[in-house]
């Protein structure tokens, strides 16, 4: 693997997303069968928020209205955006300062992808062993 700097190399091109009207369980489901941590939701086609696994811990709850619940009753949102041009540690940056886990990935303001906690810290693992190997 090259040595890869920026946002745009580490990111995942497909995004499972869901409408802003589904129920919260459809979109569990959804989580579950793609064994995935959160899904973006849209409105039409313009992405709107992201409901991840955290959020759905914060309003779990045990009576039955939780099975009524929409999507964007539990979201969070706006959306957090990161250029694809961007350094990995800028995305580190903004994830921290943030407290969150996931980054929409944008080429001219345009949503191409997704970026994770895990996309960040693997590439900068492997950052690491490269100049651990060349000092060898």
């Amino acid at each position: 693997m090259a040595v890869t700097y920026a946002v745009r190399n580490i990111m995942t091109e497909d995004i499972v997303s869901v409408a802003n009207t589904v129920s919260l369980k459809e979109a569990i489901g959804v989580m579950l069968e793609k064994n995935i941590g959160s899904v973006v939701v849209r409105s039409d086609e313009e992405m709107v928020g992201i409901l991840t696994e955290r959020d759905v811990l914060k309003k779990f709850c045990f009576d039955a209205e939780c099975e009524n619940l929409k999507v964007d009753e539990v979201m969070s949102s706006p959306l957090i955006t990161i250029e694809g041009t961007a350094a990995i540690g800028e995305a580190a940056d903004l994830m921290a300062e943030k407290k969150i886990r996931r980054l929409l990935v944008t080429d001219e303001e345009t949503i191409k992808g997704i970026v994770t906690e895990r996309d960040v810290m693997k590439a900068t693992l492997d950052v690491f062993k490269k100049l651990s190997d060349a000092l060898v």
